[in-house]
Formats: structure tokens, C-alpha cells, sequence
């Protein structure tokens, strides 16, 4: 009888290369999950922009607009008006300082209804296109490096 007291430098070696691969799988799926975690969270910060607008319009009861025209109101025009506070960007976990980089334009169509396009523009990441992204399309997909 052999006398078996523990476990052999190839069984040890075995399991720690399998403890590995298993970190390691772990550790790329945790690091994905923030990524997209933060482009969603950036997403509802420009949401935030368009809801500020949305109040600041209808405290001005969407009357300072003729139909077919535009206005940009700006994220230094809405943290100023106290509609907005400051954002926090998700990439970077700072403030970003009210400016007039970010902005929303407000369009009074001939019907008389009002469309909301966004621009957010933050440390490191933007939603933004040369008008805006309308709001009822803002998604993850439009997020681009600046």
C-alpha cells in the first residue's frame, strides 16, 4: 500500500492553470459589463439634457418658438435657468462644468408639436451629430470617442 498523503506538483499544477483560465473569463466578462454599464449611463445623461428642456420649454410654454423654427438651449443655459444640475460623466466620474459644448435644439414643427434632438459631449465620449440626435433614436450605438 502506497501511503497518499496530498496531491502530486502535476495535480497542484493543473488546478491553478484552471483557476486562471476561470479568472481570467471572469475578469473579461466583469470588464464588459462596465463598459456597457457606463455607455448606458451615459445615454440617460443625455435623456437628463432633453428632460431639462422639456421643462425649460414648457415653463415657457413652447410660445417662444414660431413653427418651423429652432432654438438651442445649452447645458450651461439649463444649469443656469436651474433646470439642470451638474452632470456627472461615467467615463470619468467627474463633473463636467456646465458649457455650451452640450446642448439640446428644440424644433416647432408646422403641426405644432416639438422635437428634441441632443448633443452630449463629455471628457472622453459624444452623442452627436451635426443636428443632434432625436431623442426617440438616442441610443448606445451613437456613442463615439471625441
Amino acid at each position: 500500500m502506497q501511503d497518499e498523503r496530498g496531491m502530486t506538483l502535476i495535480e497542484l499544477l493543473a488546478v491553478v492553470v484552471i483557476l486562471t483560465i476561470v479568472m481570467m473569463i471572469a475578469t473579461v466578462s466583469v470588464v464588459e459589463v462596465i463598459k456597457k454599464s457606463r455607455d448606458r449611463a451615459f445615454v440617460a445623461t443625455a435623456y437628463t439634457i432633453y428632460e431639462a428642456a422639456r421643462l425649460h420649454v414648457g415653463a415657457q410654454k413652447a410660445e417662444f418658438l414660431a413653427p418651423n423654427e429652432s432654438e438651442i438651449l445649452t447645458y450651461e443655459q439649463l444649469a443656469n435657468d436651474g433646470v439642470i444640475e451638474v452632470i456627472i460623466d461615467p467615463y470619468t466620474s467627474k463633473h463636467l462644468p456646465p458649457s455650451n459644448d452640450s446642448y439640446v435644439i428644440v424644433t416647432k414643427q408646422s403641426d405644432g408639436h416639438i422635437r428634441y434632438a441632443v448633443c452630449l459631449r463629455g471628457e472622453m465620449k459624444q452623442i452627436c451629430k451635426e443636428n443632434g440626435v432625436p431623442v426617440d433614436q438616442l441610443s448606445v450605438d451613437d456613442i463615439q470617442n471625441r
